[in-house]
């Protein structure tokens, strides 16, 4: 056994010698006699590496985006589908109009079946439009809400090449059982269910083919629309830009699953870990592509179905959920805490809980569902939210305003006091009805805030950014959903109740941090140190600058005389180019022609002459002065707070 040991320690002793001796084409000369240093220089052992250097050498591959390149045939083909639309919803107002029954609510019934007529990606920016409360009055707002997300259900056959496609394998590889009847069929997707040869039962969701493509040429065409009506005066100008940025980020997110799976299983993983009966889907990611999104098929009650059991007061029905341990006044408990973690300590907010994407599990558990729609905060806008909700406690109205306000932003030139009055009638309303006793649902609900302050912000000009949108569409929808489960339900109390143990959380990670201190600082804590340290150097830095160079901004001082002066420039500048070209066409035809053109009378002739150009000029300088009027009667800048 010794000798058998023994031989296997010469060979691995061999082996290592020949790894290390040198290869004969690295091997350097032996230096011939007589040469300088001849003693010292020497053959020594090089080591030959296992794997070619190249191998190590790799690209990073980038994060793909969802992208769709619509060109400019396909929207304008659509553009035609936009202008169908609108001839029947303007012709019919006009109609109503001669008739005498013109109104906002039939207006707004005939925009949501113009759009459900046309179908498709129209139902889904019909959708999107009826979030936006600061542009559309309220009543399209309510109706667009009625859209149905249910169209035809794509071919099997097509739903089954997607999944093949997507995930490389074929459909037997993939799943035991695929039910071809989907559970769900909406403008962008179908879901099936399926079994995985795991054993899982799942749900299917599957993009509908060239979807993507045309939401994209409908945003064009709808950009060349809106582009237009701002040139012709239609619609002032710049009040679309944000819109149409806003809804082509909401739309194409939609169409990216791979997103919404990681959103969903974030989601769950944060939920788990607060362990306050809120859960989501497990994500298979194995099956996930841009266009296919497999995860967990949930079985429970609709969130829907208890909100009309308790409005109907369905004693039976209400009963059998009690059994399985389902409480109307626990599950909107659950969902007022899930509003103050998900807005003031998540990553993201799930921004379109509506009832049909909750669902309730035994022991009062909520499950959400379809991740397609997010929404995040700043950090400017946490914070403003926790000063809301402190003003809010103690019942300060004015601070409650400011605070509120504060939300937009930078405000552009506006009548503030005005706007401020407003806002403080609508909170006024909001803490008496909390403070009442015999106040009616949805007084007590801070819906009916957002509401009004969505019109207050339309009439006041006050911007509302796609974050506040979210905001306000997710609070709504929560506090919609928890007033009708339980109209008792103080959201001051729940508030508090939420603060204590959001206080608790802190106190602990406040004195984990200084256990971990008493020793001394840490190394983060030198690091950020030495980042106060230069953040007050260049202070320093900038504060001597402003006072050695002040910079004044000549059309932040004299906005309407810059903006004027602009406009009679660029009209200047207009004329002075046809001019040029008129000089230099007369001076070619003389010089080189012998050619003596009149073109002030030709100009003059044609002009008089042609009921076209007339007409022409007339609308461009109508444009003009229109610009000029609408600029001249917004309030100065000073008025801004």
């Amino acid at each position: 056994m010794e000798l058998q040991r023994a031989q296997e320690i010469d060979q691995a002793v061999e082996s290592g010698l020949r790894r290390w001796q040198p290869s004969r084409t690295t091997r350097p000369a032996v230096p011939a006699e007589g040469e300088r240093g001849a003693g010292v220089l020497r053959a020594l052992p090089h080591r030959q590496p296992t794997h070619k250097i190249e191998l190590a050498h790799i690209e990073l591959p980038m994060a793909r985006r969802v992208t769709f390149k619509p060109g400019v045939i396909l929207p304008f083909l659509r553009l035609f589908v936009w202008l169908r639309v609108a001839v029947r919803f303007f012709v019919g107002n006009w109609l109503d109009m001669i008739k005498g029954q013109s109104s906002v609510q039939r207006s707004a019934v005939r925009f949501r079946e113009a759009l459900e007529a046309a179908g498709g990606s129209f139902i889904k920016l019909g959708q999107q439009l009826s979030l936006r409360a600061d542009i559309l009055p309220y009543a399209y707002c309510a109706e667009l809400g009625k859209l149905l997300d249910r169209v035809p259900a794509m071919k099997t056959s097509e739903a089954i090449a997607i999944i093949e496609k997507n995930l490389n394998r074929r459909l037997d590889e993939i799943f035991d059982t695929f039910d071809p009847t989907p559970i769900g069929s909406a403008s962008l997707a179908c879901v099936y269910q399926a079994i995985l040869k795991t054993g899982e039962h799942v749900a299917v969701k599957v993009q509908r083919p060239g979807i993507g493509l045309l939401i994209a040429a409908d945003l064009r065409a709808l950009d060349w629309l809106m582009i237009l009506a701002e040139a012709l005066t239609i619609i002032r100008q710049g009040t679309t830009t944000q819109f149409r940025r806003e809804l082509r980020k909401m739309l194409l997110a939609e169409l990216n699953f791979r997103a919404e799976a990681r959103y969903n299983e974030m989601f769950r993983l944060r939920a788990e870990k607060d362990d306050e009966g809120i859960t989501a889907p497990r994500v298979f990611f194995d099956y996930c592509t841009e266009q296919v999104l497999v995860n967990e098929l949930v079985s429970g009650v609709w969130i829907w179905e208890l909100m009309v059991a308790v409005d109907e007061q369905d004693h039976e029905f209400l009963a059998d959920l009690r059994k399985v341990g389902i409480d109307p006044g626990l599950v909107a408990r659950r969902l007022v805490r899930t509003i103050h973690r998900e807005l003031l300590e998540h990553l993201f907010f799930h921004a379109d809980p509506h009832p049909a994407n909750l669902v309730i599990l035994p022991d009062s558990r909520i499950c959400f569902i379809d991740f397609g729609s997010v929404g995040r905060f700043s950090t400017e806008t946490r914070n403003t939210w926790r000063e809301l909700q402190f003003h809010m406690k103690n019942h300060d109205i004015e601070r409650m305003v400011r605070a509120s306000i504060n939300i937009a932003g930078r405000l552009p030139p506006m009548n503030v006091d005005d706007a401020l009055a407003a806002l403080d009638d609508i909170y006024a309303d909001w803490v008496y009805a909390v403070s009442s006793t015999d106040a009616e649902w949805w007084e007590r609900s801070s819906a009916q805030n957002w509401l009004r302050y969505i019109n207050v912000a339309r009439e006041h000009g006050i911007p509302v950014s796609l974050e506040t949108i979210q905001f306000f569409r997710a609070t709504f929808l929560y506090d919609t959903i928890i007033v009708r489960l339980d109209k008792d339900l103080d959201p001051i109390k729940e508030w508090e109740s939420y603060a204590r143990v959001a206080g608790k959380e802190a106190r602990q990670r406040v004195q984990k941090s200084i256990r971990k201190r008493f020793d001394g600082p840490v190394r983060l804590d030198y690091m950020a140190i030495e980042q106060l340290v230069d953040l007050a150097n260049q202070a320093m830095f900038r504060l001597q600058r402003r006072f050695e160079d002040p910079v004044f901004q000549f059309k932040e001082t004299v906005g309407k005389i810059a903006y004027g002066v602009s406009t009679l420039l660029r009209l200047a500048y207009s004329v002075g180019i046809f001019i040029t070209i008129v000089l230099v066409a007369d001076f070619v035809a003389s010089t080189f022609f012998g050619v003596r053109l009149s073109w002030p009378g030709a100009v003059l002739d044609a002009i008089a002459s042609s009921t076209w150009i007339k007409l022409v000029l007339l609308v461009g300088l109508l444009i003009v002065i229109r610009q000029l009027l609408v600029r001249l009667n917004e309030p100065d800048p000073g008025s801004r707070t």
